[in-house]
């Protein structure tokens, strides 16, 4: 009794400061946020307590429901491109083949760049006076079909999602090539042996075996696709016409550019909403019983 007693504050002991620390940098913004959506600001140090009048004057804004299917959109495609090309690649890397490691560092190569960086590089790659793609295009005769990627609404959005996940992807195949590397080999060696390879290894085998990390992957994809700011804000500033202005550039909008602390505040609390939405959706839609390792 005395020994588990003991037992039981030592945890206690550890565990406190990092719970601190959590409730410090996490839990306090996120209620902080939350209380301050409740406010107007008359002036920088006078604000007076409204309710869910904001609420309610963020939700009748055309704006930020152009920018709700937008992130929506950004969300569902970009993750859908990082799953599907993370998996492929990270099965290339954990395959082994002559190279791999060369591989492996150019695919995570972008992952280590500023992402302000990324967003100026890849503005001027789309520019029309100075960047590569005009003249690539024009060297394959398409030069005529040619428009400034980042000037036109029907473009803009795709633009910025390739940039993203040029910058991104390779997180998602070192986790996959991770979780692949954690698979019982002898399993997959018993597989082969029986016959089965290419498409039905990887469906009836790979799939199955690696299922948390792709359930992991994809849940942290879709929350990081819902926070994207500063790649999108260096590359078109949320235009042309509001097309690429995701959740978290409206909500930067409201606050610190038309000073609207309530209604950016509102933005915020959707946002984390959102993120513990599809969260608890995905984990829930992606329940499934794990085959033991």
């Amino acid at each position: 009794m005395v020994n588990n007693r003991s037992r039981n504050i030592a945890i206690a002991l550890f565990l406190i400061p990092g719970c601190l620390v959590y409730a410090f940098l996490v839990l306090s913004p996120v209620i902080q946020g939350m209380a301050l959506s409740g406010f107007r600001w008359i002036s920088l140090d006078k604000r007076v307590f409204v309710g869910f009048d904001n609420y309610f004057s963020v939700f009748r804004d055309g704006i930020f429901w152009k920018s709700f299917r937008i992130s929506i959109i950004f969300m569902i495609v970009t993750t859908a491109i990082q799953v599907t090309v993370g998996f492929a690649l990270g099965y290339f890397l954990y395959l082994q083949l002559r190279g791999y490691r060369l591989f492996k560092v150019i695919f995570f190569s972008p992952v280590v760049l500023n992402t302000v960086a990324v967003g100026f590089i890849w503005s001027y790659i789309y520019s029309p006076a100075f960047g590569l793609l005009k003249p690539l295009m024009e060297a394959v005769n398409l030069g005529k079909f040619y428009l400034p990627p980042l000037a036109h609404p029907s473009t803009a959005l795709i633009s910025v999602v390739i940039a993203h996940v040029w910058n991104s992807l390779g997180v998602q195949i070192v986790l996959f090539n991770a979780g692949f590397m954690n698979m019982p080999q002898d399993v997959i060696e018993m597989a082969s042996l029986e016959g089965v390879s290419g498409f039905k290894m990887i469906r009836h085998m790979i799939i199955p075996l690696s299922w948390e990390i792709v359930k992991t992957v994809v849940v942290l994809q879709v929350i990081g696709s819902l926070r994207v700011f500063d790649l999108v804000f260096v590359m078109t500033g949320g235009g042309p016409n509001h097309a690429t202005e995701l959740l978290p550039l409206n909500m930067f909008v409201n606050a610190f550019e038309n000073f609207n602390f309530g209604n950016g505040s509102v933005v915020a609390v959707v946002i984390f909403a959102l993120c513990m939405f599809f969260t608890v959706a995905l984990r829930k839609m992606m329940q499934r019983e794990v085959i033991q390792q």
